[in-house]
């Protein structure tokens, strides 16, 4: 990842709040987080929508305890779009719980439900302070989960993960291999228990990279199955042939830093394995952000994204945005963001859609 001098590390942040809220006693529980709140004005040049709203963006609540000097427990609550069941509002979610065991810098374990190693930003898309960010890249947006099927692009949970880094001389090799659960997870108390799997296959996945002082660059990998049968009988196609269709995400991520300036970049494309080709599910996502450090508090970038989808039967949805913005460091728990976009949706199925909208964010990152 981009090491924004405006943030610092991911790991220094964390480690950095755990001391900041523990006790006297090293083993006693500790409470952090963070959150974003925003505020946007969406006004649509094709049609006749314009909107203003403000919104709890996302909060996210962390509990850790250091249970020994190798074994460390750690939850993760989140709540985004201003959450309330009352209201029906957001969603909330437990993202992970999870115990870890450090045997050195090369080999560490970690079990229970947790968000897999997958590109650059998928295990740090949450941590809303460290990204210079209002609206991140689109398959990372966390908020767009009740509009965009995030899970497709990258994956969301793992249960088992082995990672590290073997040190090649000045560089470092890094590594990740994960389990799960595949994608067929029953959300429907009348098929039975719900948050299972409903099938006998696994998500199989991981990332290996290189990286050094101001580069790094590696590839993912994940492969699992997803049981389309109600899709294909939805349709009238085979409903057998789509019982086990196997999916394969690949991901690329490139981060450099040159001086004041930064780069960072990801290429994600998912293909499924069927018989049909009127039958895709295909999907591809790519952003580039380059990124130019005015001072130690002040952080301007510029970013490019593309998420282009396939749906049934023969339908394209392709988003393009180009977006500008700036972070500003005003102390080390509280960040200013502002952040503008321009989007261009297109579909081509059941009717020909193209519209253009323009965004204007305005957000406060929390750290506490």
């Amino acid at each position: 990842m981009i090491r924004f001098k405006l943030f610092g590390s991911v790991i220094l942040l964390c480690c950095g709040l755990s001391r900041g809220y523990a006790q006297t006693n090293e083993r006693d529980l500790k409470t952090f987080g963070y959150f974003q709140v925003s505020v946007s004005h969406e006004k649509s040049l094709t049609g006749s929508t314009e909107n203003k709203s403000f919104s709890l963006q996302q909060l996210n609540l962390f509990l850790q305890k250091q249970l020994t000097t190798n074994w460390t427990a750690f939850i993760n609550f989140e709540f985004v779009n201003s959450y309330s069941s009352f209201r029906n509002w957001g969603a909330h979610s437990l993202e992970e719980v999870w115990v870890s065991y450090r045997a050195s810098n090369q080999v560490k374990l970690k079990l229970g439900l947790q968000i897999p190693t997958f590109n650059n930003l998928n295990q740090i898309k949450n941590l809303t302070p460290l990204l210079p960010y209002i609206i991140r890249p689109l398959v990372y947006e966390t908020s767009f989960n009740e509009i965009l099927e995030l899970g497709e692009f990258v994956p969301g949970r793992a249960f088992v993960q082995m990672y590290g880094y073997i040190p090649v001389g000045a560089a470092k090799c890094d590594y990740a291999v994960f389990l799960g659960d595949s994608q067929n997870i029953n959300s429907n108390p009348a098929r039975g228990q719900t948050g299972v799997d409903t099938t006998r296959f696994f998500l199989l996945g991981g990332r290996f990279g290189i990286r050094t002082d101001n580069l790094k660059l590696g590839a993912s990998v994940t492969f699992d199955k997803l049981d389309l049968h109600e899709t294909a009988e939805f349709y009238g196609y085979p409903v057998a042939d789509f019982k086990a269709v196997p999916r394969l995400r690949l991901g690329g991520d490139l981060s450099a830093n040159l001086g004041k300036f930064t780069w960072e970049s990801e290429v994600i494309r998912v293909t499924y394995d069927d018989d049909y080709p009127q039958f895709n599910k295909d999907k591809q996502f790519y952003y580039g952000t380059a990124g130019y450090h005015w001072t130690e508090r002040l952080f301007a970038y510029g970013s490019y994204w593309v998420a282009r989808e396939k749906f049934f039967p023969l339908q394209d949805r392709d988003i393009y945005a180009s977006t500008v913005g700036a972070v500003y460091n005003l102390n080390e728990m509280i960040f200013l963001k502002a952040q503008l976009a321009r989007a261009l949706f297109k579909a081509s199925f059941p009717s020909s859609l193209r519209e253009t909208a323009h965004y204007y964010f305005c957000a406060l990152s929390v750290v506490f």
